[in-house]
């Protein structure tokens, strides 16, 4: 009988060890995006600096080169998800230049050099409150043999239910040709985690769209490092830099004239979150409502109670109760989006969709009802 062999501890730690240098030598840059995108704190702080020390003594060993032009080879195939990366991949390929590494307050187009000209409300004074029943003003009818270009763009607030709705109801119009631009777990805050400065170019490619929806925010209430100074959320500087942030993106949007509406968030069920979410919302207005071209439009009144608080379930036209959030008290369900797409419709000057048993806004007050937007049959 042949015996059996064993690995001993010492040839498995020898393994793991071979191992982790292995990793360190090939992602060593990684390893210092992945601290960078911890949740701001003093541990991130530490994991970064240690990353960073890391990388910086293995960089002269010039492994790292020779994995980003793998990787780009790669990206260049189709190996990526990422429309910013695969766009640096094709530029580098025809040996254009690469987006800037931090172009928050420039606006970038495919083919264009970024202008840094300062945004419009940039460094606008907050506003105290914002406004809860708004009006979306019917954009013209589209051109005659020629499509409204439509943007869906932000983050899971448009790639949860809102986005499948608009899709599915424009998806027959031959009057709009729609543009998905949105990814879930992304914002305006962490431009080192997701940066839409780039991302949005990258998605739209050549595409310029004359009308866009914007739902997004939800990510941001989270503090950030800004020229290396850590930014506690609602604080003043953050604050001051988020509003910068903002800015920049809606330049970014409205560069080539498209007409903007920007969703603002909807009541959310956590007490804490959705105050925080009403500090983001302050934000927003206060940048948007210095673009003409840009329409605030509030969903509350669709989504919560009369006082724009929140409610999860909403009653159909036929007498059903339907729930119209998702059960993380955040997202909008398909039957919470319905309830918004027939004015976003009406906006882009599209036929609504005919729905049976749709559920039907929150029951407005008189005085309310003459300040609201009449709904599209």
């Amino acid at each position: 009988m042949r015996a059996q062999r064993f690995n001993s501890l010492s040839q498995l730690a020898a393994v793991m060890a071979g191992f982790a240098v292995t990793i360190l030598l090939l992602e060593s840059e990684a390893l210092t995006v992945w601290a960078g995108r911890l949740e701001v704190s003093r541990v991130s702080m530490i994991a970064g600096a240690a990353a960073s020390a890391i990388h910086n003594a293995l960089r002269p060993l010039g492994i790292e080169d020779v994995r980003r032009a793998s990787l780009t080879g790669l990206d260049r195939l189709g190996w990526s998800d990422d429309p910013a990366r695969l766009m640096a991949a094709r530029n580098a390929y025809l040996g254009n230049s690469i987006w800037p590494e931090k172009p928050c307050n420039a606006t970038v187009a495919p083919g264009r050099t970024p202008s840094f000209a300062s945004p419009r409300g940039a460094s606008a004074p907050l506003v105290s409150s914002v406004p809860l029943h708004t009006a979306l003003p019917q954009l013209p009818p589209p051109t005659a043999g020629k499509p409204r270009v439509l943007a869906l763009v932000g983050d899971s607030m448009m790639a949860v239910g809102l986005s499948d709705i608009l899709l599915r109801d424009t998806a027959a119009d031959q009057d709009v040709r729609v543009v998905k631009a949105f990814r879930s777990g992304t914002g305006l805050a962490r431009s080192d985690v997701f940066n839409w400065m780039t991302e949005y170019p990258a998605m739209i490619g050549t595409t310029q769209p004359d009308a866009i929806i914007v739902a997004i925010g939800a990510n941001d209430a989270q503090g950030f490092v800004d020229n290396g100074k850590v930014l506690a959320f609602d604080s003043e500087g953050w604050t001051k830099v988020y509003q910068q942030h903002t800015a920049a993106f809606l330049n970014m949007l409205t560069q080539n004239g498209a007409h903007v509406v920007w969703m603002a968030l909807p009541p959310m069920k956590s007490a804490a979150y959705n105050e925080k979410i009403a500090r983001i919302n302050r934000i927003m207005y206060t940048v948007v409502s210095q673009y003409p071209q840009v329409s605030w439009w509030n969903p509350a009144p669709y989504l919560g109670t009369d006082e724009g608080a929140y409610r999860d379930f909403a009653t159909t036209s036929d007498g059903k109760t339907t729930r119209i959030r998702q059960p993380d008290g955040i997202h909008m369900s398909d039957d919470g989006a319905a309830l918004l797409a027939p004015a976003l419709m009406h906006w882009l000057n599209l036929a609504p969709p005919v729905r049976e048993a749709q559920a039907e806004p929150a029951p407005q007050n008189p005085s309310h009802h003459a300040r609201r937007e009449r709904r599209p049959r």
